[in-house]
């Protein structure tokens, strides 16, 4: 019976007017939108702003549910596992031979005619070749950025020129980096002169020269922080690798901290917001999620949230043309080809690569640990 009246429902709502049947869609009077982001992507004042919007345009209370990536990983697991309709995925994540989020089924085509903020978008961002297949876009770039290398002002009167500055012995204990492998031997192999190409091959970077200059790196360190980098984590530190998402606290909080340029580059990444095949039988969902997509990428959300915010670099070219001369002092680049910003983009690894490079990673600290325990026993 209950079968029978959703068919019946259906088959009345597509014989009727445009109008009827965007209230047929919208039928459901509360939503659950499910998102998986890094933390700062989703504030609660901009989802407070989101919820007036899709309140007021289709009389729906909608509830974000809104849960933090940790691990990079996490993206593929919760879109495999169906716990989330939106995730933000880095570039080199997407076509990952082990996810093949796109070519899985994984991902749902975007309706650009739902996005108009697209047309905003700096030009590079329009068509990432990684987001679109077959001329169909899977996902939109959200924001973008250095792993980079960043300096506490009181200590330095010139900004540091080389990552090789964390293994000067007088900053033994005054540096913090993230506790992720992948990105800190991309980091170290970087400082030690590799050229972009070798950090895709883990036979270059298997070696004991290598080895022992990662394992340096963070049994040096004065801390190794998680997921994103916040003001506590680099606070009274004189150096250290950063996302760039806790300078504006830190500056709020006494702590001037800038960008340095090694010249060796930094490693860089793209994040993107895509939407779940879970979605794909749930049309009002899927337009819900398309506004929040839009809603992010707009001006005004870029501007608040990424550069206000994050001190990070927006995609939508507006907030950058109308952006404060001290907030563009704050954008590592405006562009992922500025000249003065050497940004090698993290790679995609085929699965005996990224093997490797887990394996140098858990190798570094375990001598990390067996390091610690000797000390604490003398």
């Amino acid at each position: 019976m209950l079968k029978y009246v959703a068919q019946k429902l259906a088959f009345i709502c597509m014989g009727l007017s445009i109008s009827i049947v965007s209230v047929c869609v919208f039928a459901e009077k509360q939503q659950v939108l499910r998102l998986l982001v890094w933390e700062g992507y989703a504030p609660e004042i901009q989802r407070e702003k989101f919820r007036r919007l899709i309140s007021k345009k289709y009389s729906i209370d909608i509830i974000l549910k809104v849960n933090y990536i940790v691990d990079a990983e996490d993206g593929f697991a919760a879109l495999r596992l169906k716990k989330a309709d939106i995730v933000s995925p880095a570039h080199n994540r997407i076509n990952d031979k082990r996810f093949k989020m796109i070519d899985s089924g994984l991902l749902l085509p975007l309706n650009l005619d739902n996005l108009p903020n697209y047309q905003q978008l700096n030009p590079s961002f329009k068509y990432s070749k990684y987001l679109v297949k077959d001329g169909v876009h899977y996902g939109l770039p959200f924001a973008w950025g250095p792993y980079g290398l960043v300096y506490n002002t009181a200590y330095f009167d010139e900004p540091p020129q080389s990552w090789n500055i964390l293994w000067d012995p007088k900053y033994k204990g005054q540096y913090s980096v993230a506790d992720y492998g992948e990105i800190n031997v991309y980091l170290t192999a970087l400082a030690m002169g590799y050229n972009k190409n070798a950090l895709s091959d883990f036979d270059q970077l298997n070696n004991k020269a290598f080895q022992a200059k990662l394992t340096s790196l963070i049994a040096n360190a004065k801390s190794l922080w998680e997921g994103v980098d916040t003001a506590d984590d680099l606070m009274q530190n004189k150096l250290a690798s950063s996302w760039g998402f806790s300078l504006p606290e830190l500056k709020k909080r006494g702590e001037t901290w800038k960008w340095a340029y090694p010249r060796e580059g930094v490693p860089g990444w793209i994040d993107n917001h895509v939407l779940s095949q879970e979605l794909a039988d749930k049309p009002e969902l899927k337009r819900i999620a398309e506004e929040w997509i839009n809603f992010t990428i707009s001006a005004e959300f870029q501007n608040s949230v990424l550069v206000e915010a994050l001190g990070t670099n927006p995609v939508n070219m507006m907030t950058v043309e109308k952006a404060t001369e001290a907030q563009k002092r704050g954008f590592y680049a405006t562009s992922l080809s500025e000249s003065k910003a050497l940004i090698v983009l993290m790679p995609q690894l085929d699965r005996r690569t990224r093997n490797g490079i887990d394996n140098i990673w858990n190798t570094a600290l375990k001598h990390l640990s067996e390091s610690t325990k000797s000390t604490n026993t003398q």
